[in-house]
């Protein structure tokens, strides 16, 4: 919880928005926006397929940069093909 006391001779508008400043930096309101919704939980395949999609984006992202290949046009395009052959 965010807690702002009044200085001596501090107006109401400079409390204000000191206090807006504390409640964006503590991050009090993303927490409040995110629990807004209920957010579904990946089923175990999901999960799994993501972790080997993620291996496979490392790989190729290590060997695209070892051949001097790497921009986003041609790791987009790998990928692309890389998700047809594993059938994610």
């Amino acid at each position: 919880m965010v807690e702002v006391k009044r200085k001596p001779n501090e107006s109401i508008g400079g409390l204000l928005r000191r206090f807006n400043r504390f409640v964006q930096q503590s991050g009090v309101l993303l927490k409040a926006k995110r629990s807004k919704f209920r957010e579904k939980t990946m089923t175990e395949r999901k999960e799994k397929n993501a972790a080997i999609m993620g291996l496979h984006l490392s790989e190729l992202r290590k060997r695209l940069e070892k051949l001097g290949k790497y921009d986003e046009e041609t790791f987009d395009e790998e990928k692309r093909k890389m998700k047809q052959e594993l059938g994610l």
